[in-house]
């Protein structure tokens, strides 16, 4: 690929690994990530393969920060290239259970972040006439799942937003693909109540994905030679949905 990569929600689990896995191909990375030490350990990670990396503090629901980050992202590391978006949380609920705020704290993390980080970006890679933009939906996104249907509305909401923007964005040379990860083994996936777990990692290929299962996938579509995969929804989820 070519510039940087900037990776949200990148000082943990799922966006570490990508982080990783392409700073050791010697890309520069940006860490945009609330939890500043987080980032930090990881741009630290990154430099130890010999690649340029950064580490923001970006609440992805603050449009002022998102916009003060891509403007630093470029100033310190240069064009950006590639964006992917790993910032989420992840709440089981009851339907009847979840107020107004907990639905509104899931749409604005994961979609309204999506949306804004996505639209920080664009006039870099416009500028280039090369992009990659990859968004982390979710097998949940796909099929649904009881007792998350904050988190399922807003992982497919995700699907619809990449769907559409490649449709825009392609003429400039912008690829805009989501990834749909079944379960992963991550901290945040180790909350999954138990019945929910054994319906939610049963698959054909009979295990848990892991992190670099995703960031190889990632890898693959920020790639240039991915120039004509775009609007497409990529499942890495052991064949759970096909």
């Amino acid at each position: 690929m070519r510039g940087a990569l900037v990776v949200t929600g990148g000082g943990g689990g799922i966006g570490r690994a990508i982080a990783l896995t392409l700073g050791q191909r010697g890309v520069p990375v940006a860490l945009w990530d609330a939890k500043a030490a987080a980032a930090q350990q990881v741009a630290e990670e990154v430099r130890f393969f010999g690649a340029k990396a950064v580490a923001l503090e970006v609440d992805v629901r603050d449009p002022a920060a998102v916009s003060q980050a891509a403007a630093e992202t470029v100033d310190r590391l240069g064009t950006i290239g590639a964006l992917v978006t790993c910032a989420g949380i992840n709440h089981f609920q009851d339907f009847l259970d979840i107020t107004l705020a907990d639905w509104t704290e899931m749409l604005e993390i994961h979609l309204t972040g999506t949306f804004l980080v996505a639209q920080a970006v664009t006039p870099s890679m416009r500028s280039a006439r090369f992009g990659r933009m990859v968004f982390i939906s979710s097998l949940a996104g796909l099929s649904g799942s009881a007792r998350h249907v904050h988190y399922a509305a807003a992982k497919a909401g995700i699907i619809g937003f990449a769907k559409a923007l490649a449709k825009e964005l392609g003429p400039d040379g912008i690829t805009v693909n989501a990834v749909a990860p079944g379960a992963i083994d991550t901290p945040m996936i180790r909350d999954v109540p138990p019945d929910v777990m054994e319906r939610y990692a049963a698959n054909p290929v009979g295990r848990m994905g892991t992190v670099a299962d995703v960031a190889h996938a990632v890898t693959m579509l920020v790639s240039e030679s991915a120039s004509y995969i775009t609007g497409a929804v990529i499942n890495v989820n052991g064949g759970a949905y096909t």
